[in-house]
């Protein structure tokens, strides 16, 4: 039993990935059926790409996607991976490497759950790789960012194409965060009018 799991390209894969070793893991891909690339390492072990994400080496992400697994899966508990990706300290690189593989989550979502895993300082970056892969940011994203008080936040935002939102709950939002969004709206059309 032991040789079989030796033997076992994807278990060495998944092996190779827990230390670390590109070059074991390049040379355990390639043998690899590509039926097989995204079943479970082992009956106890997550495919390859939830073990990248999990172990958060999106470098090696990068090559099993390159070897043909699917950016577009869900772990044992039907967690789809890159909503799994915004869970990790290095979210980022592993969520862009999701979406360069084509993930086909629904990115607006994905988005709104940035707001929920990633670190205040990190969601300008991943609120603009969500938009170049087509998210649209929408009056509830704004209100979210009014409701963290980030000016470098709504700045981006509404310098991004958002418009600041009519409605939303007066007591989450501060007055001094509302005029400064207010400010930037301003500052916008004084710009435009100038191009």
């Amino acid at each position: 039993m032991l040789n079989l799991f030796r033997s076992d390209p994807l278990a060495q894969a998944h092996n190779a990935i827990l230390s670390d070793d590109r070059d074991k893991l390049i040379k355990q891909l390639k043998r690899i059926k590509p039926s097989d690339i995204d079943k479970p390492a082992s009956s106890t072990a997550p495919s390859l790409v939830e073990t990248c994400i999990l172990q958060q080496q999106p470098k090696h992400l990068s090559l099993v996607l390159d070897y043909g697994a699917s950016a577009s899966g869900h772990n044992a508990h039907a967690q789809p991976f890159g909503l799994l990706s915004l869970q990790q300290e290095q979210s980022l690189p592993l969520l862009t490497a999701l979406l360069a593989a084509g993930n086909s989550e629904d990115k607006n979502q994905l988005m709104t759950a940035c707001f929920e895993y990633c670190p205040t300082n990190q969601l300008m970056l991943h609120i603009a790789l969500l938009t170049q892969y087509g998210a649209e940011i929408s009056d509830s994203i704004v209100i979210k960012a009014l409701e963290l008080d980030e000016q470098a936040l709504i700045h981006f935002l509404l310098n991004s194409g958002a418009t600041l939102p009519t409605q939303y709950d007066k007591n989450n939002v501060s007055e001094d965060i509302l005029t400064y969004a207010k400010k930037c709206v301003d500052d916008l059309k004084i710009r435009q009018m100038f191009l």
